[in-house]
């Protein structure tokens, strides 16, 4: 009975915003598991196992930094996700045909 009473129009935005969260997580995921997780694995290897040292120094710049880059790349994708969503969303409201 509510598959009857939504729009099309909102249909495909519904389906637009679950296909853009999944690929958003997806990309994130990406990001964090190979951005942060290669590189600081190999130097905390390499670090002594004192904790407190491991923040303090040049191993720690570095953590910190591809922390901050992963952060600024997952913050891009969102944006080019939300404004993917933005684009679509006018051309609906601007007509039904997408690609004319």
């Amino acid at each position: 009975m509510n598959a009857n009473l939504i729009p099309p129009k909102e249909k495909k935005l519904r389906n637009l915003r679950k296909v853009l969260w999944i690929v958003f997580a997806a990309i994130s995921i990406i990001i964090l598991l190979v951005g942060s997780l290669s590189l600081p694995a190999a130097l905390l290897i390499k670090q002594s196992t004192d904790f407190g040292s491991l923040f303090l120094g040049e191993t720690g710049m570095i953590l910190l930094t591809l922390l901050a880059l992963a952060l600024v790349k997952i913050l891009a994708t969102g944006l080019v996700c939300i404004l993917i969503y933005v684009i679509f969303k006018y051309r609906l409201d601007k007509d039904d045909d997408l690609f004319l």
